[in-house]
């Protein structure tokens, strides 16, 4: 019983330690001059109840992973109690996915705080690019009055991406709740 439960605390450390597949470290820069938002990702935390709920996603408003952190107190320092801790906190774990997409992923707090994360991940690189540099480009452009439309312009993209998210993110809900609960 103890080897096995030596292997699944391993397996469960090792799974809670990986980072994911990450690009590989000289194809960064081609990418980028092909299509600077295709790699880059952006994520958005909420703090739930039972647990903290993190959302990645892309430019083009496809979720990547969906990450849920729960906890749970040890009671003593047994192989038990260690094994019931890692229990509760999956289940809360799972309980925060739950909720979040059976409820919150409806909501206008998600809606604006996705389209927020997407205006700082992927719109503010976009035009530190397109500005080229300098203060005096966007006078020379209009002025304040240009910038204000950008900025909206932007913000109206923002939620479109926002509203494709969560919409991707409920037609796969029945998957995603169908491995909670396995």
């Amino acid at each position: 019983m103890k080897p096995l439960i030596a292997l699944f605390m391993g397996i469960v450390l090792s799974a809670c330690s990986s980072t994911g597949s990450k690009p590989p470290a000289a194809a960064p820069e081609k990418a980028e001059k092909t299509d600077a938002n295709a790699t880059q990702l952006a994520e958005s935390s909420f703090q739930e109840s039972n647990g903290t709920l993190a959302v990645v996603f892309d430019a083009k408003g496809n979720w990547v992973r969906l990450t849920a952190v729960g906890s749970a107190s040890l009671a003593d320092d047994s192989p038990g109690a260690i094994e019931t801790a890692l229990m509760i906190a999956a289940m809360r774990a799972k309980r925060t996915v739950g909720e979040f997409i059976s409820n919150d992923v409806r909501s206008s707090k998600t809606l604006t705080r996705i389209a927020r994360s997407y205006d700082r991940s992927f719109q503010s690189s976009e035009s530190q690019a397109a500005d080229g540099g300098g203060p005096d480009e966007a006078e020379d452009d209009g002025g304040v009055s240009g910038g204000q439309a950008l900025r909206t312009e932007n913000s109206r993209q923002a939620r479109r991406i926002a509203a494709v998210l969560t919409e991707r993110i409920q037609e796969s809900s029945s998957a995603i709740l169908k491995g909670v609960r396995s």
